[in-house]
Order: C-alpha cells, then structure tokens, then sequence
C-alpha cells in the first residue's frame, strides 16, 4: 500500500506555514490567552509562557513535523509503522478526541459566525449577558436539563460546516493553503488595528500596564505552571495528530524546523498582541464602571470576555461600534474556522488512509459525523457539556496523546535518527528537551490532572470518564477493522 492515496502537497513552504499558524491560532488565543493572564498575574504568566514554548512548544512542533514529513502518513499510519496495533490504539484516540473537539469548535465558530451578523446590524441589546445566555444559548439549569435547540446556533453551526466542506474536498493547495494564506495575515494585522484602537478609550491604555507588569508571587503558584503548559498544548494543538496530518503534504525541500519556529512565533504573536486589545477593553470597564480591574472577570471563561464583556464595550463606540465588533467577531470567526480546517484535515487523512477512500469521499464522512455530534452542542446543556469534556479532551487526553508522541517517535523508533536537521546548528538541544524535559513536565501535568480527578465525584466527570472508556474501546475496534492495512516495521531507521 502507499503512504498516501493523496497526491497533494503545498504549493509553498509559506503556505504551509500559514496553514500551520491557522491551525495553531484560534479561540485559545484571540479569547483564552488573555484569560488565563489575567487569572495568573499579568505578567508573571507571559514569562514562564515563553519558557513553556522554547522548551516544549517548539520541540513538540518539530517532532510532528518530521513524522508526517519523513513518512508521508497521518497518526494512525505512522503509529503503526513505529508501534503496530498498540500505537494505533492511541491513534485511534487521538482521532476520535479531534472528532469530538471539532464539534463543539464547529459550533463555538458558529457562535462568532453569528455574533459578526449581530454586531453588524447592531442587533445585541445592551444587556449582552441575559441575550447570551438566555436568547441565544437557551441555557438551561444543569446539564442533565437538555432543554431544546438553540436555532440561531444551529443555522451557524451548519453554515460554517458548508464553508469548510466546500474548501476542504479540494486538494489543500487549492483550499486550505489560500485561505490561510489570505486570512491570517488579515486576522493579525486586524487585531494589531484593533489593539491600537482599543487604547483610545478612556482608561484603555491602563490595560496595558495591567497586562505587562508581573505580580511575581505567582510564580511560586504551581497552578501557574500547570495553567502555561495547558494553555500551550491547547493553543498549538499539540498531541492530536493535527501537526502531523498537515505535514504529510510537504515535499523534500520543506524545512520542518524553520518551518515550527515560525509557527511557534506566530502563535504567540497573535496570542500577545490580543492581550493587548482585550486587556485594553477590561481595564476600559473597570474606568467607566469603577470597578478594581481584578474584579471585572469572575471566571477564566473565555465566553465571558468575547460574547458578555465585549459587547458592553461596543456600545461605547457609538457610530464606529457596529464597524467595530464587526471586525472583532470576524477575528474570532477566521481564529475558529481555520481551527476547523486542521482538525478535520486530521481526521479526514486518517480516514482517507485507513479505509482507502479519496479525499472527498473522506471530508465528507468526517464532516456528516462531525455535525451530527455537534448537535448536542447546539442544545441548552451544551456549554454545561464543553465544560465537562473540555479537562478530558484539551487536558488529560492530550497529555497522554504527548507523552505516546515521545515514546513512540522518540525512544521506540527514533524519527529524529534520520533527519539532520536535528544535528546541525546545534539542535541537539530540541532532542534534549523531547528526551528529558518534555516527558517530565507533561508527566508531571498528567499526575496533577488525575489528582484532581480522583478527588470526589460528580455528573462531570462521570461523563468525561465515560467518553474516554468508550473512547477507547471504539479505538480497539477501529484498530482490529483496520489491522491488515499496515504491517509494522520495528527496524530501527538508519541514521544519517
């Protein structure tokens, strides 16, 4: 069988690499960057966040990149390779945890989808938490309380899923690598806009010094550091294959390393200059209300900051207000949809690969199953649901899905032996963190997570417990239906 019944690869290693931002870049930094620096002291989570990234970050970057450059498979493929039915297993995972993610990212792309057509017409009121909750979520008491669908969402939802079928069935350098090629640098250089803009605002510029000065006690709060490395395995959506399903397009003469350093840099980027527009917007409202800024935000939530706080903000822009969050929500609509285009690319290769099927056929299985489950998302229990999956999916799940990376890539069958880019220019260091660093911080993460978990028990984590055990057992039977697609080659590779 070969490597990959698509022929397609990126037109350019620019391309390639702003399809690699898009992935990275999404909610996580236009929205939940910004709230876990102002949960851990301003400044004090931007330094050990740029530590995370030089010595986990990038690596872990690198180290997908080369799988899917070097072999030219997707997750399940390449775990087979190195690790036969056991590492398509935790493939199997991996993919089926994307599946669930995309549908709630499906409809969390929604909401910006439609919150773009509310702000242009001026359509939120000014009580923007009662019309979130209430008008359009249809939230209910709890989450055994389904309640009914919410039909503005629905629509969203199924409209952002026409979008990103219609763009991913073509080859990705004739869908994928032009959108992003076109709307990433458009989303930065609208948030950099909006961040000067923001700072015009009474009381605006004061966010700044909120954002950038570290209240350095908090570095002595492990919280922190769990917080910084969850956010940055989240934000690069490191651990699910995702890297790995977009590097399976390169050609030779792509420079992966290059390649993830510019990722890595553009991630944070975007994530740093949306501090400064959000952080502008909070200190904003703590001038006009007269609230003490550490006031403002009652949770981490990144809903609260785009779809509650932010349209109070609007409001104060008078004639320029509709412009305004017009241009935010589309921000935040071109951050999620290009989310969508990774976590679907990712899957629909594995598809593609594993049951011999062509790329449209396989977008389209993928996207059908994807906004089936989304429709759970889009009912009055559903953020009561994103909540009780999301420390299973983006959290526990992910470590897992890392540490098997490092094992597997690693120490098992060690990708980095027939690369040199891992040798020259001193880039023994990357392998030193992969070896060493990384699996001792994501161990260590891992522990605390199951910790927590093991501490009493309620209806939440009854169901993300539940969804890993089924999970898992889908990943046995997909990987039994599938097993005579590979025959795994354990030979060391030869080193260069």
């Amino acid at each position: 069988m070969s490597n990959s019944p698509s022929a397609s690869t990126w037109k350019s290693q620019a391309g390639y690499i702003w399809a690699l931002i898009g992935s990275a870049v999404g909610f996580a930094n236009v929205l939940s960057f910004s709230a876990q620096v102002y949960k851990n002291g301003g400044g004090a989570f931007l330094i050990p966040y740029v530590l995370a990234l030089l010595i986990l970050g990038v690596p872990m970057l690198i180290l997908e990149g080369l799988i899917g450059h070097k072999w030219k498979l997707p997750l399940v493929g390449a775990y087979a390779k190195s690790w036969g039915d056991v590492g398509k297993i935790f493939g199997w995972l991996s993919v089926i945890a994307c599946l669930t993610i995309g549908a709630f990212y499906l409809v969390l792309t929604g909401y910006s989808a439609a919150y773009t057509y509310f702000a242009a017409f001026s359509l939120i009121p000014e009580d923007s938490q009662s019309f979130f909750l209430h008008s359009f979520l249809k939230i209910t008491p709890g989450i055994d309380d389904f309640g009914s669908f919410s039909l503005p969402i629905l629509f969203a939802t199924l409209g952002v899923s026409c979008v990103a079928w219609a763009i991913l069935v073509r080859q990705v350098k004739d869908g994928i690598e032009k959108i992003c090629s076109c709307f990433m640098p458009l989303l930065g250089l609208m948030i950099g806009l909006f961040a000067i803009a923001v700072c015009f605002l009474p009381g605006g510029i004061n966010g700044w010094h909120y954002y950038l000065s570290p209240h350095f006690e908090k570095l002595s709060d492990p919280s922190l550091w769990r917080d910084v490395f969850g956010q940055l395995f989240f934000s690069l959506s490191l651990g699910l294959g995702i890297i790995i399903g977009y590097s399976r397009h390169t050609d030779k003469n792509t420079n992966i390393v290059r390649a993830m350093i510019w990722v890595a840099l553009g991630d944070f980027a975007v994530s740093f200059v949306a501090g400064f527009a959000i952080f502008g917007c909070l200190a904003h409202i703590s001038y006009v209300e007269g609230i003490p800024f550490d006031s403002i935000l009652t949770t981490d939530s990144a809903f609260e900051i785009g779809f509650i706080l932010f349209p109070k903000i609007l409001n104060t822009f008078g004639p320029l207000s509709a412009l305004l969050g017009t241009v935010f929500f589309f921000c935040v609509f071109i951050a999620g949809i290009t989310g969508v285009f990774s976590i679907v690319e990712s899957i629909a290769g594995n598809v593609e690969v594993e049951f011999k099927v062509n790329r449209a056929q396989a977008v389209t299985f993928v996207m059908v199953g994807m906004v089936g489950l989304a429709c759970f998302f889009c009912m009055g229990n559903a953020s009561y649901l994103i909540d009780a999956l999301v420390p299973m999916l983006l959290g526990t799940n992910m470590l897992i899905g890392g540490l098997v990376l490092i094992l597997a890539f690693v120490y098992r069958r060690p990708i980095q032996s027939d690369d040199s880019l891992w040798t020259e220019n001193n880039r023994s260091f990357y392998i030193v963190c992969l070896k060493y660093l990384a699996p001792a911080i994501l161990s260590l993460i891992l522990i605390l997570n199951l910790w927590n978990e093991s501490l009493g028990l309620d209806i939440e984590k009854v169901i993300r417990w539940s969804w890993f055990g089924a999970a898992l057992l889908l990943s046995g039977l997909m990987t039994y239906t599938t097993r005579e697609n590979h025959l795994p080659d354990l030979k060391p590779l030869s080193k260069s």
